[in-house]
């Protein structure tokens, strides 16, 4: 048994798994907490969509983390794969984000003015879209074609990050965390289902279940589980010639394991009355975003028809009320920090994540070149259930 530590990070998702392997890698002493199996939330269904190009960021910041995050993953994959022998299925390739209607196109060349400016990236008319990728819908006005763009297996960088940290020195411990060890303003341990653990610093990265520690720390930790669902498919013909998006419709992906991966749902895609009906994690699959997804699917690839379904996923997704991630320090208190409301870019954000709170918890710097500001704990003083309405309905993937 651990009694004691420098750090503990709550929760083995691609977040935690992350802020222990920095952590650890630079020589820390790492306790990692997790009450079910390593990747076993929102990480374990996620597509593992590396673009720069959707809703989810804006200028400013927001697009900075998003750079810095997808400039992280080469070095990153390389080095996870030399240390545990994993293939984590990366690969770097074109992207196209279609536009099927004229919303559609005046959003995409609307982001377009400030994105292009960081990204390869240009507007090419419906022709040229379908002499990259035959058999698309004629309904295509034309696309983003982003130079390139990523995707892994998100379970299988969820497991070698974990590996990783251990590899380099983190324990990983499977248990239940019972609450937090204070004295005054300042936390000083975890308690757990097996006992307590001493520690200086506690990392909060318990995805959808972060709020639970809103109440021990008197500070509202705004984030909610909202529901997703994708689609694994096995595609009889030709695997697709790029990584294929767009606003309404989500993604097309065909994955290194042979794979196609649609989807996906998101807060659109639900009444308002169920949306946030309730804070557990939801990995029941819904007849009806089966259909929704199929649907999609087939007017941008009316082929797909021809696929067979071989897995439905479904998991829930950690939405902050403004959909960016919490990273820093909790208002009021010592040795607490956060990494937890990524909503859908978890993965991509996760490693850049990791290594923002490892710089600042060893160095006292993130050290990322980032003004890290609007994405401190504190800009949450007061959050009504009307944000969280707001922040669902702008998600896209």
């Amino acid at each position: 048994m651990e009694n004691s530590t420098e750090v503990v990070v709550i929760g083995a998702g691609v977040v935690g798994c992350s802020v222990a392997y920095y952590l650890a890698s630079a020589g820390a002493n790492v306790v990692l907490l997790e009450r079910d199996s390593i990747g076993s939330g929102s990480s374990a269904h996620a597509t593992g969509f590396l673009s720069l190009l959707g809703a989810e960021f804006s200028p400013g910041p927001s697009f900075e983390l998003g750079l810095a995050g997808y400039h992280e993953f080469p070095q990153l994959v390389q080095r996870l794969e030399e240390e545990t022998g994993m293939d984590l299925l990366f690969q770097r390739r074109t992207s196209l984000r279609l536009a099927l209607e004229e919303d559609e196109e005046n959003l995409i060349k609307e982001m377009m003015a400030w994105q292009q400016k960081s990204v390869d990236m240009k507007w090419i008319e419906a022709e040229e879209v379908h002499q990259i990728q035959p058999g698309l819908s004629t309904r295509v006005r034309g696309a983003v074609l982003e130079t390139e763009s990523s995707q892994l297996d998100s379970y299988r960088l969820n497991l070698a990050l974990g590996d990783g940290a251990e590899r380099n020195g983190a324990k990983i411990l499977l248990r239940d965390v019972t609450g937090l060890v204070t004295k005054e303003s300042t936390v000083t341990g975890v308690s757990t289902s097996a006992g307590d653990i001493a520690c200086d610093m506690v990392v909060i990265a318990a995805g959808t279940w972060s709020s639970a520690f809103s109440q021990i720390l008197g500070f509202p930790i705004p984030v909610k589980a909202l529901k997703g669902e994708r689609l694994v498919l096995r595609y009889p013909g030709e695997p697709l010639r790029a990584l294929i998006s767009s606003p309404q419709r989500g993604h097309m992906i065909s994955r290194l394991d042979g794979t196609l991966s649609v989807g996906s749902t998101g807060g659109r895609d639900y009444d308002r009355g169920d949306l946030f009906g309730s804070d557990e994690f939801d990995r029941q699959p819904t007849e009806a975003a089966k259909v929704e997804l199929l649907q999609r699917a087939m007017e941008v690839f009316p082929d797909i028809e021809r696929a067979e379904l071989i897995q439905q996923l479904a998991g829930s997704r950690p939405l902050s009320a403004d959909k960016m991630p919490i990273i820093g320090k909790v208002p009021g208190w010592q040795g607490v920090m956060l990494a937890t409301g990524h909503t859908t870019k978890g993965i991509h954000l996760g490693p850049i994540t990791g290594k923002i709170i490892a710089n600042t918890i060893l160095g006292g710097s993130s050290n990322v070149g980032i003004d890290l500001t609007e994405f401190l704990p504190d800009r949450f003083a007061d959050v009504d259930q009307e944000a969280f309405y707001v922040s669902s309905q702008n998600v896209d993937e």
